[in-house]
């Protein structure tokens, strides 16, 4: 994994995200997770509040603020987790430019297109919602950090925030299209990828 890493063209955003990837909290929180993690690997303003003050950061807590609750409460999420379009609009609330991108509207070739522009923009982020079980992992409806795109394998890194269970993974774009274009049971709609901008 290190040598694709490595050589891979699109890699930045893994050394820009990595350092701020921790483990979801619980079973429901891979959004919150990958929040905060996107949010401390971009030139915003952190607040500085909490159990880490004075120094600013972004936490799995903090990023549920009063704008970001009308969204979906910290309860909700905690029972729920995050759709596609509530993970953007959370990340809208917190200062981003963030836009939701569903695979039905996407082919494998509109997807790579994708993947190569937002990994291009050292102010961009990428963030999949996918179904593990095309991947053959366990469970199901998850979101997670993209850190690096291959173009020899035609695959990309997924930065996964429940790092108890799965460490960071190279999967093909063919694998991962199989994977957003799955029917999220919240939201009725196909999953996706969230590009960001901060």
């Amino acid at each position: 994994m290190a040598e694709r890493r490595v050589s891979a063209r699109y890699r930045q955003h893994y050394f820009q995200v990595q350092p701020y990837l921790e483990s979801q909290q619980n079973l429901a929180f891979c959004g919150p997770a990958s929040i905060a993690a996107v949010l401390n690997s971009l030139d915003l303003p952190r607040p500085a509040s909490g159990p880490l003050y004075p120094y600013p950061f972004f936490t799995q807590d903090n990023v549920f603020t009063p704008a970001t609750q009308r969204i979906k409460s910290y309860i909700q999420v905690n029972a729920r987790g995050m759709t596609l379009a509530e993970f953007a609009a959370f990340l809208n609330a917190l200062g981003t430019r963030a836009a939701v991108h569903y695979a039905d509207d996407l082919d494998l070739t509109g997807l790579r297109a994708l993947v190569k522009a937002t990994l291009e923009n050292p102010k961009g982020r990428l963030v999949v919602n996918y179904s593990r079980k095309p991947l053959g992992q366990a469970g199901d409806g998850h979101l997670s950090p993209v850190g690096a795109y291959d173009e020899a394998t035609d695959s990309v890194l997924l930065l996964d925030v429940a790092k108890f269970k799965y460490p960071p993974v190279w999967i093909t774009l063919q694998d991962l299209y199989a994977a957003i274009r799955t029917t999220d049971p919240d939201s009725g709609k196909s999953r996706g990828l969230v590009a960001i901008e901060g």
